[in-house]
This record gives structure tokens, C-alpha cells and sequence, in this order.
């Protein structure tokens, strides 16, 4: 066992943890169909909850993908970010609200089972993060939970003040 990898995966855990409470905490209680904020789209509330779980999916997809010595990635470049959000939002549009709730649990408890599970020696390793940059596990995850917390439910809570 290495010591500083657990520290690591343990840290990363409680981040991810952390988050997801928070989270939940801030978005179950709105309204589903409240516009927070407008840029190329208006956004709902639903519409942050499914943007957060699908990327959280594309991230369990890279992480699985480096698990198993390949890579993934779902854009080739920054450039093409709003062309996969945007329909990957208006799909989640027809969703039932527990159904975007779901997706989003499931791809962080996705998340989870692999910060617990991949095995030490890929901790220091760089991988293909889904957006085709690089770095490690951990930097992946700290990534992913301060786009939730700062991009999406800091901006929701300072909407709603």
C-alpha cells in the first residue's frame, strides 16, 4: 500500500462526498423548470443537474478508459465543447426530473467505485481527461467537483439570493 496514494484516494472520496451533499442539497429544493442563468441557452435547474451528470459520466468513461490502459475522450477539442453540451442538455429536456436525479447519482456513485478501486500504480500516471486534455486521477476529480461546486452551484446560489 502506498500511504500518499491513500491519503490521496481518501481525500478525493470526502471531495466527492462533499460535493454531491452540497449539491443535492442546493438543487433538490428548487424548482426544476427555474431559469437561473442565460449564455447561448437558458439554463434550469434541470438542466444543470443533467449537464453535471453527464459530465460526471463522460469522466467515470475516461477514468474506466485509463483503468484498462486505453483512453477516451468525447470531444477532440475545447472548440467542439458547446457542440456536445448543447444536445447532450436538450436530450435530458424530455427527461423526468428523477431521471436526470438518476443519472447524476449514478454516474458520481460511478465515480466513487473507481477512485476506490483503481489500483495504485495508475495514481501517478497521466490520462486523457473527456475533454482531451491531460493529467491524473486526482486532478481529474478535483476538475470535475469544482466545476460543480464553483461553475454551476456557487452561480445557482447567487441567483437565488
Amino acid at each position: 500500500m502506498n500511504a500518499n496514494v491513500d491519503e490521496t484516494r481518501s481525500f478525493l472520496l470526502s471531495l466527492l462526498e462533499k460535493t454531491r451533499r452540497e449539491t443535492r442539497e442546493l438543487l433538490s429544493n428548487l424548482d426544476p423548470e427555474r431559469t437561473i442563468h442565460t449564455d447561448e441557452r437558458a439554463w434550469r435547474i434541470r438542466d444543470i443537474v443533467g449537464h453535471l451528470g453527464v459530465w460526471n459520466a463522460e469522466a467515470v468513461r475516461s477514468l474506466n478508459a485509463y483503468s484498462n490502459g486505453d483512453e477516451y475522450y468525447c470531444i477532440p477539442t475545447d472548440a467542439m465543447y458547446y457542440e456536445y453540451n448543447g444536445p447532450a442538455a436538450d436530450e435530458r429536456c424530455t427527461w423526468a426530473m428523477d431521471q436526470v436525479w438518476g443519472e447524476y447519482e449514478t454516474a458520481h456513485n460511478q465515480l466513487r467505485l473507481l477512485v476506490e478501486t483503481i489500483p495504485d500504480e495508475k495514481w501517478e500516471g497521466e490520462m486523457v481527461y473527456p475533454w482531451n486534455e491531460r493529467g491524473t486521477i486526482a486532478r481529474l476529480i478535483e476538475v470535475m467537483m469544482g466545476h460543480e461546486k464553483v461553475d454551476h452551484c456557487d452561480l445557482v446560489e447567487r441567483a437565488i439570493i
